[in-house]
């Protein structure tokens, strides 16, 4: 179904059901209370069956929304509803039927204020000043209707969450609403996610192996651009797809042979990815283009950072939270021609991800990863709390502190949280949380079957940090 007919229809449903009250409310934006009379309406009319650009008295009613992701589940607000504004016309007075507009007048609209219209795009998790300038612009996109209420300029509410990626849902006359100090309406749109990009990383083979997703309710599509050492650009790949839980998904692996201005040596690859609404998501990965240069050095494992679960007895209730940082990371070593791998909570703080960094004459580090976490008492246990910017999942084992026997895997997404379940309710450091690297977490490092210095150690590498290690050991500077 095309987009203007969608928000035609949830005009139609306000139309079939809006009614006309009066009295006085305060309303959140613009300059009419809730049920003021005699509101100078001019616009397309259409729906109320008049031709062409027509004017009308109308009466403003309040009309509540709320907004739910449909991949995330997230509501904005989190409880309750925003209060926005519907204009119900009304015909003019000895000249046309009373009844003329009964079931189509209501006109649910929005100031065309940068802010206002700013700040409803970022609720609807859009790109604002993207909409705005499609909604402000001297021929605005071919979803928007305007509207002039006493001569100020409204737009239709509708063409905001189409353009911010989202729809509608479901539009409900709440009973005994009168539009003034309850709603007449409450609407509920759907938003959607900024595009993401799961996988970019450098297959064994060389190649580029590439998972992209971009969401809409409508047109969904996504376009992914390629830049080379920030100079060569390339479209890789666009894909329209017919809404499937309202994702469209690229998944593939690049030869080499179509990335614009390869070097030989290492290269960084920056993937943009878009979809149809301006949102983009990008990220940077640095390949290896040619033969490693230099030893072919041996994979170690160090240790893997652990936090003891220790909270102190209080007696005044307070409660108590604690963690910090974690950073996924490789250190190359040329005078002994080896790569040691783990996750730690201090080294490659505030650089940047996936880029050699020069430590000393012979030490090279690579950081792939970081996340923030917190730990706090729960009933049954902890809370674990995933407070990261990166989009990859926190992955935490709990074990038994002495021995390090482990008891249970827990996997804790971007800004969410898990209820970590302890066999006793002891938190004097009897059980502590592992954070495993990605390698332990893949069973990598359980397959290994040698040894570097008494640490497990190999010099095959997995795929996923093929690359960083090729760049690491190929950094000069």
């Amino acid at each position: 179904m095309k987009p203007r007919r969608i928000i035609c229809l949830a005009l139609t449903f306000i139309f079939l059901t809006s009614t006309m009250v009066s009295a006085a409310a305060t309303y959140p934006y613009g300059k009419h209370y809730y049920g003021e009379k005699d509101i100078y309406l001019q616009g397309d009319l259409s729906s109320s069956g008049l031709s062409g650009v027509q004017w009308r008295p109308s009466i403003a009613y309040r009309h509540d929304l709320k907004i739910r992701n449909v991949i995330t589940g997230v509501e904005t607000p989190t409880s309750g509803y925003l209060q926005t504004v519907q204009f119900d016309i009304q015909p003019l007075p000895g000249i046309e039927p009373e009844d003329k507009f009964k079931d189509k007048s209501g006109y649910h609209l929005i100031p065309l204020e940068e802010e206002l219209i700013k700040d409803l795009v970022a609720k609807a998790n859009g790109n604002a000043q993207w909409v705005w300038e499609q909604v402000s612009k001297s021929n605005p996109h071919p979803i928007v209707k305007q509207y002039l209420v006493n001569n100020v300029p409204y737009i239709d509410i509708g063409a905001v969450f189409y353009l911010s990626g989202g729809g509608l849902n479901n539009i409900a006359r709440v009973e005994n609403g009168d539009g003034i100090t309850s709603p007449l309406f409450q609407t509920h749109y759907d938003s959607t996610p900024w595009p993401s990009i799961p996988i970019l990383e450098q297959n064994s083979d060389g190649s580029l192996r590439i998972k992209a997703l971009a969401h809409s309710i409508y047109d969904t599509a996504i376009t992914g651009v390629i830049t080379v050492n920030g100079t060569d650009t390339k479209e890789l790949f666009s894909r329209n797809s017919p809404v499937n839980n309202y994702t469209v998904t690229y998944e593939g692996n690049v030869p080499l042979s179509e990335l614009p201005g390869l070097k030989q040596g290492q290269n960084q690859v920056t993937l943009t990815v878009s979809d149809k609404f301006g949102r983009t998501a990008s990220k940077s990965v640095v390949i290896q283009n040619g033969i490693t240069q230099g030893c072919q050095p041996v994979l170690v494992k160090m240790r893997d950072t652990t936090q003891r679960i220790y909270f102190p007895d209080v007696s005044d209730g307070s409660t108590i939270k604690y963690g910090g940082p974690l950073v996924w990371g490789m250190q190359y070593n040329s005078a002994v021609c080896s790569v040691l791998e783990s996750i730690n909570k201090n080294n490659g703080i505030g650089e940047k991800l996936n880029q050699p960094i020069r430590v000393s004459d012979i030490q090279t580090s690579i950081f792939l990863n970081r996340w923030e976490f917190k730990i706090g008492k729960s009933n049954n246990g902890v809370i674990l709390e995933n407070l990261s910017k990166e989009t990859r999942p926190l992955v935490a084992y709990l074990v038994e502190t002495k021995g390090e026997k482990f008891l249970k895997r827990y996997e804790v997404n971007k800004g969410q949280s898990v209820e970590i379940v302890l066999p006793e309710k002891k938190y004097k450091g009897e059980y502590s949380i592992q954070f495993p690297s990605p390698l332990v977490d893949s069973g990598f490092w359980a397959k290994a079957t040698t040894t570097s210095e008494g640490l497990p150690a190999s010099y095959t590498y997995p795929d996923e940090v093929k690359g960083a290690i090729q760049a690491i050991v190929n950094f000069q500077k």
